[in-house]
């Protein structure tokens, strides 16, 4: 019984952290379909990211489906910052950003973002000059992804 309770421990905590590249898993059927369907997110730019909380963040593509504005995390839109070693904007089973992103439009075609809000700004979470981005996008609708692109923060 004792290890039951370690277990479910260890569940918690992993799900409060803010870990790096965790990535969502889906049923095989669902990505089956995306794949037969042809929506899987491809990401084809992505506008200057700046060294700045907000700022406007402009992702070009398709198979992005379509998502309401938001503020906060997503199972579908995650940007990595590699080099600091932090996430934002994305949840799942094993993770949970602290750090969210301000989605103000998300068409099949186009997501666009205001800034980083939530805990940005706080221990190491910001962006740099010189940092790797990779910015993963999965379709909102039948989850296949993501699509990824990779840039640095000018």
């Amino acid at each position: 019984m004792r290890y039951f309770y370690l277990l479910i421990g260890a569940i918690i905590i992993s799900s409060c952290s803010q870990s790096l590249g965790s990535m969502p898993s889906f049923g095989g059927s669902q990505n089956l379909s995306a794949h037969l369907t042809g929506s899987s997110p491809k990401i084809t730019k992505i506008s200057r990211i700046r060294p700045k909380q907000y700022q406007k963040i402009v992702i070009s593509g398709s198979g992005f489906g379509t998502m309401k504005p938001y503020n906060g995390d997503s199972g579908y839109l995650q940007i990595l910052d590699t080099t600091g070693r932090w996430s934002a904007g994305y949840v799942s089973a094993t993770q949970d950003d602290s750090v969210w992103l301000d989605v103000t439009s998300w068409t099949d075609t186009q997501i666009i973002i205001k800034g980083f809000t939530g805990a940005y700004g706080q221990s190491y979470w910001t962006l740099k000059k010189g940092d790797h981005l990779t910015v993963n996008v999965w379709n909102a609708q039948n989850h296949s992804g993501p699509g990824a692109i990779h840039t640095k923060v000018r």
